[in-house]
């Protein structure tokens, strides 16, 4: 690293002082986007900046895209792309000065690699363009900005931190070329946490209304050099709100010195390191990293649930988790240097702590289960750290009725095998005599009607792959109410299954891989799912398919014939879960909107049958394949 370090800090001076302000609350791309109140609040930490601040007006540039009824300061330019980097990027890094404050209240959206993205007022609807905060004070933290000036930058984002794909727009590749690190200061500090929204009552940010209140009547230095502890108290107020039910978003704030450290540095802000207290987390100590790479060494492979104990090590501790639900890296080790270096403000219990607890919890019986929890707990006494709560069990499936059809050497003829599954297989019946499909219908009411008391929440139907075209979802099964029917994939979540297809193939291997990556990622792995439309159909969609770990799922948006050949890259890519659209005279809903509702709800492939339910129930005609590997019924004659 480059560049003086945080003691030769010179004095806080309003003259030295620069600032960027933005508010933005008309956008091109979409008047849905419209928000009453940013350019409102923008004016106002202007105002702040400059009055009690006491900064020279010529070093604020403001820049407000007002609704069409708002007012505007006479100095401001509009809050568009060319203006807010010719500010940021060409203006402010040639500025004499030695700190820089950032202001942006409008929008906000945080795409995979965590990034803060900020649309611009001139955004259209086929490119989002946008400024990515993340990527710009990288940049202004590096020698891109030269000089040695400008040693501490702070930033304040009234914006909402939620997931791009809630827009349903292209967010364009955004990032600025940086160059080395120096050991210029930033404190962040955000009006949400990661995967929240900010509040807007039409006249303003609830965040800036409650920040204001806390900088009122300090000066330029008070507020600066006090940034730590006004946060907290910030972060205070909003407790109470969100006690009261007055707010429901958490500000957080992050102190860098630096971007190959950990995130949070809440003791590095100030020249003496009095602003507050250390913000990380209890870390491993030399014996822990030792003993703990003996232990992962045994683990060849991300065992199952690896993503769950990933997430819940940040629930169980309190901490923020990342937004995007991936893994950081492909070992344990990398995981737990990961979780190391996120180690939040609770300083009670190392986040790899629960990590390896709730892997333990989740693995078979085995002396590598007892020498996890035997690490878990020697390092937290060693470290003094709070005890580990207990990892929650596993999701309980619902109890599910299994039915195969073994085709018959009678033309359109099956022999029909039914078990019920909670917890393991029980054959619940046997028909030995080749039966059409409507006397398989037949019995499948009647074997309902007669285990009322003890009904299934799901009915897996497990067919040879010609009979994938058959829509056993839209079965009607007597209610034993009169003549009363229902349509079974209304009553029961309903899913079809083709193991004997693939057992033997060439399928199989990638099959079972994919399923063990499916278990390991979870299923709102940003990877998990993969849509196919018409112009994606080759004959070389299986090899697309199969050639890694992911996706698991596919959405086959296809038309036509395209279907069974869009099935048939499904089974030869060994894609355990496929789902695809009925014919249909009416056009269709896509199949993607269809599934995530409305409101709209992050795609899991582990809700996958219980949403086919719903889309039934919505009148959507979608069947869904979900080969589960590990749910075969026995094999068992009929003879």
């Amino acid at each position: 690293m480059t560049g003086a370090s945080p003691a030769a800090e010179p004095p806080i001076t309003p003259e030295r002082t620069f600032a960027l302000v933005v508010g933005v609350e008309a956008y091109e791309l979409d008047t849905q986007l419209r928000l009453a109140g940013p350019a409102r609040d923008a004016v106002r930490f202007a105002d702040w900046l400059t009055g009690t601040g006491g900064v020279p007006e010529g070093n604020v540039h403001l820049l407000l895209s007002p609704l069409a009824d708002g007012e505007v300061a006479a100095h401001a330019k509009p809050a568009t792309q060319r203006n807010v980097e010719d500010a940021l990027f060409t203006d402010l890094p040639r500025c004499d000065g030695d700190l820089l404050w950032i202001y942006w209240a409008g929008h906000g959206f945080m795409n995979r690699q965590r990034h803060l993205l900020l649309p611009y007022a001139d955004a259209t609807a086929g490119q989002v363009s946008h400024l990515n905060l993340t990527s710009a004070l990288h940049l202004w933290q590096s020698t891109a900005v030269g000089g040695g000036r400008f040693r501490r930058t702070v930033t304040i984002g009234d914006a909402c931190r939620i997931d791009t794909a809630r827009l349903k727009r292209n967010f364009p590749q955004v990032n600025y070329t940086a160059g080395d690190s120096t050991r210029r200061m930033q404190f962040t500090l955000y009006a949400a946490r990661p995967g929240q929204a900010a509040m807007n009552d039409g006249k303003g940010g609830q965040f800036t209304d409650t920040l204001l209140g806390r900088l009122e009547g300090r000066t330029l230095e008070e507020a600066t050099l006090g940034l730590a502890g006004i946060a907290r108290d910030v972060q205070t107020d909003f407790a109470v709100m969100k006690a009261n039910g007055t707010a429901w978003q958490e500000p957080q704030f992050e102190i860098a010195v630096g971007w190959d450290g950990s995130s949070l540095y809440g003791d590095h802000w100030t020249q003496d390191g009095t602003a507050a207290e250390p913000s990380g987390g209890l870390a491993l100590d030399q014996t822990a990293w030792t003993e703990l790479g003996q232990l992962v060494s045994e683990k060849a492979d991300l065992p199952r649930d690896t993503y769950a104990a990933y997430r819940w090590a940040f629930e169980a501790t309190g901490c923020v988790p990342p937004v995007e639900h991936t893994l950081p890296a492909e070992h344990l080790t990398g995981i737990v240097h990961d979780l190391e270096d996120r180690q939040g403000t609770r300083r009670s219990v190392p986040l790899a702590l629960p990590f390896i607890k709730f892997l333990a919890s989740r693995a078979d019986p085995s002396p590598w289960v007892v020498k996890a929890n035997a690490w878990v707990e020697r390092t937290r006494k060693r470290l003094g750290a709070a005890a580990v709560p207990l990892p929650p069990p596993r999701a309980a499936e619902p109890p599910a009725l299994h039915i195969r059809l073994t085709p018959d050497d009678e033309k359109d003829s099956y022999r029909l095998q039914l078990w019920s599954y909670e917890k393991d297989f029980d054959g619940v019946g046997d028909h030995p005599e080749p039966m059409s499909l409507d006397a398989i219908r037949t019995a499948l009411g009647e074997h309902l009607l007669a285990h009322a008391a003890s009904q299934p929440g799901r009915i897996e139907i497990h067919v040879p792959y010609d009979l994938l075209a058959v829509p056993f979802e839209t079965w009607l099964v007597p209610t034993g109410r009169g003549s009363g029917t229902a349509i079974l994939g209304c009553r029961y979540e309903v899913v079809l299954r083709c193991p004997e297809e693939r057992l033997g193939s060439l399928g199989e291997a990638p099959w079972l891989a994919k399923w063990q990556w499916y278990e390991t990622n979870g299923g709102l792995h940003p990877d998990a799912v993969h849509d196919v439309s018409d112009t994606h159909v080759s004959d070389r969609l299986a090899y697309e398919l199969q050639r890694n770990g992911s996706p698991v799922c596919v959405l086959a948006e296809v038309t036509g014939e395209l279907v069974t050949d869009t099935l048939g890259a499904v089974f030869d890519g060994g894609i355990p879960i496929a789902v695809w659209r009925r014919p249909s005279t009416t056009p269709g809903t896509p199949i993607r909107t269809a599934l995530e509702g409305d409101p709209p709800e992050p795609l899991d492939v582990a809700s996958l049958p219980s949403r086919l339910q719903r889309a039934q129930v919505e009148r959507h005609p979608l069947a869904l394949l979900y080969d589960n590997p590990g749910r075969i019924p026995p094999t068992r004659s009929l003879s």
